[in-house]
This record gives structure tokens, C-alpha cells and sequence, in this order.
């Protein structure tokens, strides 16, 4: 009877342990888990620091880039361009020592802005803030232009530059070196190894370029005839600030940076770039791409055609008419744009900036009148210049065509037909009116003293407001612009310009501390159009830019008028 009791003791005990090592148990797996969660928190929190110190150190690195870009970009410029324009002795002859310490100063100076701009471009497209302009590109081709562009470089140095030829399969299948990538960036590889082969290349040597096709890749090869690059720096040699010779830098005028840039392009065309020595004097560089085939690749070259000085819109519903005015505009380095109708000329002449027209006044539907008159309609193409193409006569013009700035008869001849363009597009005499948008005086001075013995007055304004003034004063024949400004930006500057009818086709040069993107250079076109770097581009070449572009076609056309017809 007292067994019964005990047993539901023994029993109760038994349960309770149980129950105790269970609860003692989830105790220390709460707290094991307590801590695991403690511990992730704090990992998250350590996490959040990190993300957020990577960020400031983002931020800082953006914000010195930008300080690289226009603080020291700009003051460089001045610098140089001061230095150059001492050097050519257009303030005044200087003796031959301080000519001499002036050569040290622009060639050290010259040396400190290669060291900044190769060091913003290997920080933009390592950070991919220079995505690639990716199209069809023919290596030979590329090849070419790059000895084409180092050719001055190489002559200098009594170097000869040799494109080898093709084997006979690559002649038989040329398309086999066509290629999907980027021509200005690949191009930029290749000058630059020209450039390394040149510099290290005896007098009198050859530096030669092959090229080679796989089923699925294509081969560069740069061989100079060296001192040859040492076994133990073959790997090396791509990496950043990296010289065979630590007084190659100051020899030789590198900034260590040449190859790394190389490797950084083309890493971003998923290819390879190495070294090897030669087995007899020099070494050779080789450049791999990735190749895919087309079907529509053909033996033609990839460069661009010429620039020309603008779009001209032909109108005529005469297909044969359209294509002669069509080779004579092209050739003289024209874009060409062709309407068939006065219906077709009135919408693409809206869509497209066009510096002129030329319009037939005889088509079926809307004439050549009607077309002209809808022209001067429209707030949009008010302002475009008109030559008529007829059989009429000019005498006829005044009770015809009012509003027409040109006329030429038909059948034309080519000289009489760039004569009237040319007047038409640049009408005036003596010295061009340029106007310099910039906030920096000491550049804006240097710039100003660079057009000295030019045939071009040139005034300045230092704010977007002083420019919006002027520009409504006297509206200038070319624009020099600045991005950054005061009170304001270049972007806003330019989008009041093309609210403007009788601006808004005007020629214009921007000329920046910083790199401009495509997506930007789309929203900073006027007219003729040209994209220049602070330090990479000097104040003597935007003097040389500036007179090409305002006097290349009045000089070119007054010589066409003077010469009459042709016999």
C-alpha cells in the first residue's frame, strides 16, 4: 500500500528533472541565440559603418576629382598657356637664358598636366564613369589612324612607323578584324602604345603593326626595337606609375600611367594586354580582343567622314538634282540631309539642326513658295537661311521670293552654288566677334592674349548675366563657354540661346575643366559644336579652333566667288 505513493514520488521527481534539464537547456540555447543575434546586430552595425564610410569616401573622392578637374585644370591652363605665349615671344624677345628657364618651366608644367589627365581618366573608367560608345570597328583600320596620329611624334624621333600588310587570308577575309567596341577608347590604346614603342626606339629604327585573326578573337602585336623591357618587369609593367628606369619619368616625359590606362580599356573590352621580349632587340606588345562575326561586315573605314561645317537640307523632288547637289555638299565636308517634297522639308527641317536650305520652287503639292513661306512661319525654322534652286532667273527674285537669302539657277555650277552658300551662312566683313564666357580672369586674360595678332575682337564675361547681356547687344559670330559659372551653369546659358531665333544656330566652343559625358554634349549643341578639355587642350589650339571655325568657310567661299564661273 505505501509502494504505491512512492513510485508516484519516484515518478513526480523524474518529471520534474526532466522538466528542469529541458528549461535549463532552452535557457542556454536562448542565450546562445540571445548572443548569435547580439553578435549579427552588431556585424549589421559594423556593416552600416563600413557602407556609410565607403560612401563619405565616395563622396570625398568625387569631390577631389571635381577640385582635380576645375581647381587645378583651369590654373594650369593659365599657367600654360602664359608660358606659351612667353616662349613665342609675342609680348617680347627674351634673352637665351630666360628662354631657357622658360622651356623648363612649359616642359615640367607640360609634364604635370599629362600626370593630372592621365590620373582622371584611369579614375573614370575605373570607378565606370566612362562606359564605352560600344560600335562596328575594323582594327586595320584603326591601326592605320592611330600611325596617321603618331606619325609628327615618330618623325621627331627618326622613328619609321610600318602597318605590316595583310596575309593573304586576311586580304581574302578582311572582315575577319572587324570587331564590337569602342574606336575612340581602342584608338587611345593604340597611340598610347605607339607613344611607349616611339620613346624607347633608336634613331633610324622601325616600330611595326600587326594584325591577326582567330575564329573567335583578333591579335595587335606593337614591335619596337628597344632596349627590350627586363624578364622581371614583363608583369608588372601595366601596373600604375610602374617605368623600366626610375629616370624614364624624367627622360623620357612618362607619367607611368600610359599602359595601365591601356590595360583599363581594354580589361573593359573583356581582352588582354601583355609584353614579351624579343628574341632579338626590343620588345612586343600584344592587344586580344573578343570578335564576333556579322553578316553585314564589310571592308570599309571605320573612321568617321570628315567634319564638315554643319547639316545642309536639299529639297527637290528631282532624285537626280538632289544627289549632284548632294556630292558637291559632301565632299566639301557637309551632312547632307534630302526632302522630296516641301511637306517632307518643313518636317525634317524642324527635326534637325540645318545651317541652310536648299529649296526648288517648282514640286508637285506644297511648292517651293508655299514650302518658303510655312518656313518663315514656324518660330522654328524662321531664322534658317533659304537658297532657291530654280530655272528662273535672279532678276526675278525680288517679286518672287522675298524672304530667300540666296538664289541660284539652274542648271548651276558648283562654284557659283558655294559662292551664294557661303554668303548666305557667313555674311559680314573685317574681324569675327567672339565672346569668351569664363569666371576666371587670369584664364580669360591668357585666352584674350592669344587672339593678339588674330583678325578676331574678342570680349569677355565672367557671369551668365553679362553673357545674356551681350549676347542681346551684340550677338557674337562665336561663343567660347565655360560650364561653370557663378551664377549659374553653361547648360542654362545654352538653353536660353536656343530659345533665341537668331542664336540659336550660333557656333560655339565649350571649353571645359571637366570631362563632358555624350548624354551632356547632346544638351550643349548649338550650331557647329566643339567639346575641348581645360590642360589637355592649350589656349594657342582654342585660338587655332576658334579661326578655323569662323574663317575656313568665308575664306573658302570668297575664293569660289572671286573665281566666276567655271569655263
Amino acid at each position: 500500500m505505501h509502494i504505491l505513493p512512492l513510485l508516484g514520488y519516484l515518478s513526480l521527481l523524474t518529471t520534474s528533472a526532466v522538466l528542469l534539464v529541458a528549461f535549463l537547456r532552452a535557457q542556454r540555447n536562448c542565450r546562445e541565440m540571445s548572443e548569435q543575434l547580439n553578435q549579427a546586430r552588431e556585424q549589421q552595425h559594423q556593416h552600416t559603418l563600413q557602407l556609410t564610410h565607403r560612401s563619405e569616401l565616395d563622396t570625398l573622392k568625387d569631390e577631389f576629382i571635381s577640385t582635380v578637374s576645375h581647381e587645378l585644370r583651369t590654373p594650369l591652363t593659365s599657367i600654360r598657356g602664359a608660358l606659351g605665349l612667353l616662349s613665342s615671344g609675342i609680348i617680347g624677345d627674351v634673352d637665351a637664358k630666360a628662354l631657357n628657364l622658360l622651356r623648363i618651366a612649359v616642359t615640367n608644367t607640360d609634364r604635370l598636366i599629362r600626370l593630372i589627365n592621365d590620373i582622371l581618366d584611369l579614375e573614370r573608367m575605373e570607378s565606370g564613369r566612362a562606359p564605352l560608345q560600344i560600335r562596328r570597328c575594323s582594327l586595320r583600320d584603326l591601326a592605320q589612324q592611330a600611325i596617321d596620329t603618331m606619325t609628327p611624334m615618330a618623325d621627331a624621333n627618326t622613328v619609321h612607323l610600318a602597318l605590316e600588310p595583310s596575309t593573304v587570308a586576311q586580304a581574302a577575309y578582311p572582315e575577319a578584324l572587324f570587331f564590337d567596341g569602342d574606336a575612340d577608347r581602342i584608338l587611345q590604346v593604340l597611340t598610347n602604345l605607339l607613344s611607349n614603342a616611339i620613346k624607347f626606339s633608336p634613331a633610324a629604327s622601325t616600330v611595326r603593326i600587326h594584325t591577326e585573326a582567330a575564329s573567335d578573337s583578333i591579335l595587335l602585336k606593337v614591335v619596337d626595337e628597344g632596349r627590350g623591357i627586363p624578364s622581371d618587369k614583363l608583369d608588372t609593367i601595366f601596373d600604375r606609375f610602374q617605368q623600366i628606369e626610375p629616370s624614364d619619368a624624367r627622360q623620357k616625359g612618362g607619367t607611368g600611367l600610359g599602359l595601365a590606362i591601356c590595360r583599363s580599356i581594354v580589361q573593359q573590352h573583356s581582352g588582354s594586354i601583355w609584353a614579351q621580349r624579343n628574341l632579338g632587340p626590343g620588345t612586343t606588345l600584344y592587344m586580344m580582343l573578343p570578335r564576333t562575326s556579322r553578316a553585314s561586315d564589310v571592308t570599309v573605314p571605320s573612321q568617321l567622314p570628315p567634319r564638315g561645317e554643319g547639316a545642309i537640307l536639299v529639297c527637290d523632288d528631282d532624285a537626280g538634282i538632289r544627289t549632284v547637289v548632294a556630292e558637291h555638299l559632301t565632299r566639301q565636308g557637309y551632312t547632307v540631309v534630302e526632302a522630296s517634297s516641301g511637306e517632307q522639308a518643313l518636317i525634317l527641317a524642324a527635326e534637325h539642326q540645318v545651317e541652310a536650305i536648299l529649296l526648288d520652287l517648282y514640286m508637285p503639292g506644297l511648292s517651293g513658295w508655299e514650302t518658303l513661306q510655312r518656313l518663315r512661319n514656324n518660330p522654328v525654322t524662321a531664322n534658317i537661311p533659304v537658297v532657291v534652286l530654280s530655272v528662273l532667273s535672279s532678276t526675278l527674285r525680288p517679286q518672287l521670293t522675298g524672304d530667300a537669302q540666296g538664289w541660284v539657277q539652274k542648271p548651276f555650277n558648283e562654284n557659283l552654288l558655294f559662292a551664294e552658300l557661303g554668303r548666305v551662312l557667313h555674311q559680314g566683313e573685317g574681324p569675327a566677334y567672339v565672346l569668351l564666357v569664363e569666371d576666371d580672369e587670369d584664364l580669360a586674360s591668357v585666352l584674350a592674349a592669344s587672339f593678339h595678332d588674330a583678325a578676331v575682337h574678342i570680349d569677355h564675361a565672367a557671369t551668365r548675366q553679362q553673357a545674356i547681356r551681350q549676347c542681346i547687344t551684340r550677338p557674337p559670330d562665336l561663343l567660347i563657354l565655360d560650364l561653370t559659372l557663378p551664377d549659374g551653369d553653361g547648360f542654362s546659358l545654352v538653353e536660353w540661346l536656343r530659345q533665341q531665333p537668331t542664336l540659336r544656330t550660333m557656333p560655339l566652343v565649350v571649353y571645359s575643366g571637366r570631362e563632358i559625358s555624350e548624354t551632356e554634349m547632346a544638351k550643349l549643341r548649338l550650331g557647329p559644336t566643339e567639346f575641348l578639355t581645360k590642360a589637355k587642350v592649350q589656349p594657342q589650339e582654342v585660338e587655332e579652333l576658334v579661326l578655323s571655325m569662323v574663317h575656313r568657310l568665308r575664306t573658302k567661299f570668297s575664293d569660289l566667288a572671286a573665281a566666276g564661273p567655271a569655263a
